[in-house]
C-alpha cells in the first residue's frame, strides 16, 4: 500500500514536471487587430485623426464622418453619443441627421430613426444638399417605414423581416422615382 502511494506520487510529481518545462497549456490574450494588417493599422490611424479634428473642431463635417466612421466599424453607441454631444446647429444639419438616424436603427431604436429620417430629409427639401445626400434620406425614409409598419423593433433580432422591409423599400423608391 505504501509502495503504491509512492509511485502515484512519483506520477503525479511528474507530470507536473513535464508540464512545467514543455509548456502545458498556454493561453494568449486575444489580439484586438490582425496581426500585421496594415489596412487595420491605417483605418485605426484615420479614425485617430477623425477624433482628434472632431475634438478640435466639432463641426458638421467632421461629426458627419466620425459617425460615419463608428458605424462602419458597427459602433452605433459611439455615433449616437457623438452626434447628441454636438451643437443644436450642426445635429440639425441633414448629413448628421442621416448618420444619427442609421445609429439609433442599429440601436434597435426604430421608430425614433424613422422620425429623425424624416426631418433629415425635410431638412434637405429646405438647404442646399448634394443629390447623393437627397437620395439616401429618401431612402432611408422609405426603407424606415417599412421596418416599422411590418413591426421590427429590433432588426437584429429579425434579420429576415428586416431584408424583407429593405427588398419592399428599394422598389417602392424606385416607383417614386419615375414619376
Amino acid at each position: 500500500m505504501r509502495v503504491g502511494l509512492l509511485v502515484a506520487n512519483g506520477l503525479v510529481l511528474g507530470v507536473i514536471g513535464w508540464m512545467a518545462a514543455f509548456g502545458g497549456m498556454e493561453v494568449r490574450a486575444a489580439e484586438i487587430l490582425p496581426h500585421g494588417s496594415h489596412a487595420s493599422v491605417a483605418a485605426v490611424a484615420e479614425l485617430d485623426q477623425l477624433e482628434a479634428r472632431a475634438g478640435l473642431s466639432p463641426d458638421v463635417a467632421t461629426v458627419a464622418a466620425l459617425a460615419g466612421a463608428y458605424l462602419d466599424r458597427e459602433q452605433p453607441g459611439l455615433a449616437t453619443a457623438l452626434i447628441e454631444k454636438a451643437a443644436p446647429v450642426v445635429r440639425e444639419r441633414p448629413e448628421v441627421a442621416q448618420a444619427y438616424a442609421r445609429a439609433l436603427f442599429h440601436r434597435g431604436r426604430t421608430r425614433e430613426a424613422l422620425a429623425v429620417a424624416r426631418v433629415a430629409s425635410d431638412r434637405c427639401a429646405e438647404v442646399s444638399c448634394s443629390a447623393r445626400l437627397v437620395v439616401a434620406t429618401s431612402r432611408q425614409v422609405a426603407f424606415f417605414e417599412q421596418v416599422v409598419a411590418a413591426g421590427i423593433d429590433d432588426p437584429q433580432r429579425q434579420p429576415a423581416a428586416t431584408r424583407a422591409a429593405y427588398e419592399r423599400s428599394a422598389h417602392e423608391v424606385g416607383l417614386v422615382a419615375m414619376r
